[in-house]
């Protein structure tokens, strides 16, 4: 994921295999995952420890053996739960790989799916046959995605219209167009605001552009986004701009002064201060470690 914007713009697999399988083991206290989103759909198994994941402004605690479903279009990302460490597996997809010229109660399943009309359980597994079940089948597919077998991309095609199956099968899937349409148009308008922040981060920000942009009062707005995103509108705009300042300084020849510029920093103190509190290092040493192929964490 590029970190330096909230929606994906990478491809996920590629043209022909549109399919992306990321595994993460991240160490106690460690940030699980920033809060995004991608057009794809996601199906998240953690292997070990626990986290908590967000799902639009819903929450859930996994542990080894559980996991989630991320509708396409959904923000969503995870923390640490108290001091534990996790590992985790995600496998994003385009759906519509698999319905391509069908017909029938597949196809239109599938398109439901993909279109948002359709909704999955956010998070199974433990406690019921069909969850366990389909668990076991993402982790036969991530497997699958690390072997060298020629036949991987067709049987993990095979295990996803598998997986699908298992949810249809047990009667776990759930029409969502008799849902409240305000969320989903809260959900948007956040996203507009969102996208202002990419392209207007490098000149000063004030909260109530943000809400402007997203057609919300100050108010609401700053409620709707701590909600979904875990963090104040300020506190937001200064983590973006970290994380380009960060992207400057490991990918190019600017300077610290550049970069924070760049990034929308009109004080220098300020900038290193909050650098340091994110990534535990100065600008410089930042730079140094990346250049020498070290790696830096953020806090």
């Amino acid at each position: 994921m590029d970190l330096t914007h909230l929606r994906e713009n990478r491809r996920h697999g590629t043209q022909d295999f549109p399919v992306g399988v990321y595994r993460m083991e991240l160490p106690a206290g460690h940030p699980i995952l920033e809060n995004h989103w991608h057009e794809e759909t996601e199906f998240l198994a953690v292997e070990s420890g626990r986290a908590i994941f967000q799902i639009g402004a819903s929450e859930y605690e996994l542990q080894a053996g559980d996991a989630i479903f991320v509708p396409g279009g959904e923000i969503h990302g995870g923390y640490p739960a108290e001091d534990s460490a996790c590992t985790y597996t995600a496998i994003v997809f385009d759906p519509g790989m698999l319905i391509g010229g069908r017909e029938g109660e597949t196809a239109r399943f599938l398109q439901h799916l993909q279109r948002g009309r359709l909704a999955l359980p956010p998070h199974f597994g433990k406690g019921t046959e069909w969850g366990e079940r389909a668990v076991g089948r993402l982790e036969r597919m991530f497997k699958l995605f690390e072997s060298a077998d020629p036949a991987r991309e067709m049987k993990i095609i095979g295990e996803l219209y598998l997986l699908l199956a298992e949810f249809w099968s047990a009667g776990v899937s759930v029409s969502r167009e008799t849902e409240a349409p305000s969320e989903a148009r809260t959900l948007e308008r956040l996203k507009e605001a969102l996208k202002f922040v990419e392209t207007n981060f490098g000149r000063k920000l004030t909260v109530r552009e943000l809400a402007e942009a997203a057609g919300m009062s100050e108010g609401h707005f700053c409620r709707v986004f701590k909600t979904y995103m875990r963090r104040t509108p300020v506190e937001y705009v200064n983590h973006f701009r970290l994380r380009y300042a960060a992207r400057r300084l490991s990918d190019s020849d600017a300077t610290v002064g550049e970069a924070a510029a760049e990034a929308g920093f009109d004080n220098f103190s300020y900038f290193s201060k909050l650098f340091r509190s994110l990534y535990d290092c100065t600008p410089s040493e930042y730079r140094k470690a990346k250049a020498q192929g070290g790696r830096t964490e953020v806090r």
